[in-house]
């Protein structure tokens, strides 16, 4: 008898359901025949969410709470995310980087979500079953033109807003579906320098000098680290104290760097249909190094464009930013040198340290410390490169002291000022020199 009562209310409770999404359907129709625009991206968030709520409030067959999943799920519809539509707006999604969902051993797809340099389970189901995420996913690659079968089971495609999105199913995933939203940064603005501050990624003065001297002083800047150290978050915050006048180019494989803060830029990235490369991130460089940019930012360097990079940071004058994967000097000597071959040139070893100098005048170096849950991203090391005579190490991060704390302490070493020849050439294309930054009057920074 209690089997056939709890089958009875598993039966009423899916009618319910049914039900619910009949009338949602309803709404969206409606919505989708007044305002055409809705669905098309054409209207600002608050617009969206201020039409869908007013068209459910006036339905009586909807209990509150689900005028609320009404509103949630139109939303999702309007906006191309559906379930997944609360990571990318409303409260707390800005935050939000990129949302990962993971077939399992029991059918039920888990979802998770990037935040702060960490992945966060959601904490709640999305998807009751396997089938109905691989509805989702076909139906978001049916919208982006990229059709997701048994014959193409892997799919990397842009969507509508500049998020990118990477889809494996069928027999190449054997668990079933898994999903990869990378947000655009479009919908996730620039962390705040002071942020990462706060964080603790890097003390104050370090921040300070860094916007003083290497920014304002339109110094050639590369910013080094593996995967997930933040290398790109932390070019995005130093990048909110760029003159808004100077005309940018910002050149990468995948679109991560929009900066709201400068009208006057111009994003470029990859063009890539299947598994053709239309357009590639040397193609790019050469663009950016025609139309003479004020300032030259390409995101993460890996092979062969290093060649074209390499041309565009010994020609600007107003300032040269890249990413790449190094962690030292000696990883990025090595590096450097396989990009090269990439590209079909034997660089001569003895030869490196001039490209490097050519390129850079100061090089940063990040990390994530992964001896803690929270695996906090930290400013290594701030190296200034001289030519013809190497590298001198300006501020690092403290291993030592962290190590014999037990990870309770973190300082930086401010070991050397910049030498007196750069900071010169720095206040000349515009830095500002403080008294603090000519010599070293406090060793240890916190």
């Amino acid at each position: 008898m209690a089997e056939k009562l709890q089958f009875a209310s598993r039966n009423w409770l899916e009618q319910i359901e049914r039900q619910r999404e009949k009338i949602i359907d309803e709404i969206a129709t409606q919505l989708s025949r007044e305002h055409p625009d809705l669905f098309e991206g054409k209207t600002d968030l608050a617009g969206m969410e201020a039409l869908i709520r007013n068209a459910v409030l006036t339905r009586k067959d909807l209990t509150p709470d689900e005028k609320e999943i009404a509103v949630r799920e139109i939303m999702g519809q309007t906006t191309g995310y559906g379930v997944l539509q609360e990571f990318f707006t409303g409260p707390g999604a800005e935050e939000i980087t990129e949302v990962f969902t993971n077939p399992s051993a029991d059918g039920i797809p888990k979802v998770f979500y990037g935040k702060r340099g960490r992945p966060w389970p959601a904490g709640k189901q999305y998807f009751r079953n396997n089938e109905e995420l691989l509805r989702y996913c076909q139906k978001v690659c049916e919208d982006v033109g990229r059709p997701f079968t048994e014959d193409a089971p892997i799919v990397d495609a842009w969507l509508k807003d500049g998020s990118r999105i990477a889809v494996v199913g069928f027999k190449a995933s054997p668990l079933g579906v898994s999903l990869t939203i990378r947000k655009s940064p479009t919908t996730r603005p620039p962390m705040p320098l002071q942020k990462l501050v706060e964080f603790g990624m890097l003390p104050q003065f370090v921040a300070d000098l860094l916007v003083d001297l290497l920014v304002m002083g339109h110094a050639n800047i590369g910013f080094f680290g593996r995967t997930d150290s933040g290398k790109t978050t932390f070019m995005r915050a130093l990048a909110t104290y760029i003159n808004e006048l100077e005309r940018v180019f910002i050149a990468e494989t995948s679109f991560e760097m929009y900066m709201p803060n400068l009208p006057n830029c111009v994003n470029l990235v990859e063009v890539v249909y299947g598994d053709k490369t239309i357009v590639d991130m040397t193609q790019l460089c050469k663009t950016m190094n025609r139309n003479n940019p004020d300032r030259a930012i390409v995101g993460e360097i890996r092979s062969k464009e290093i060649i074209a990079a390499s041309q565009i940071a010994s020609s600007t004058s107003g300032g040269f930013w890249t990413t790449g994967h190094a962690g030292t000097i000696n990883d990025l000597r090595t590096r450097l040198f396989g990009m090269y071959l990439d590209g079909g040139v034997q660089l001569p070893r003895e030869f490196l340290d001039e490209i490097i100098a050519s390129m850079f005048h100061f090089v940063i170096f990040l990390d994530k410390e992964t001896t803690t849950e929270e695996g906090k991203r930290t400013f290594m090391e701030l190296v200034e490169i001289i030519p013809g005579e190497g590298y001198r190490t300006i501020i690092r991060f403290d291993t030592d002291e962290f190590t014999a704390s037990g990870g309770k302490t973190r300082r930086w070493v401010y070991e050397n000022p910049i030498t007196r020849e750069r900071l010169s050439m720095l206040a000349f294309r515009g830095g500002k020199v403080k008294p603090e930054y000519e010599q070293v009057k406090e060793k240890y920074l916190h």
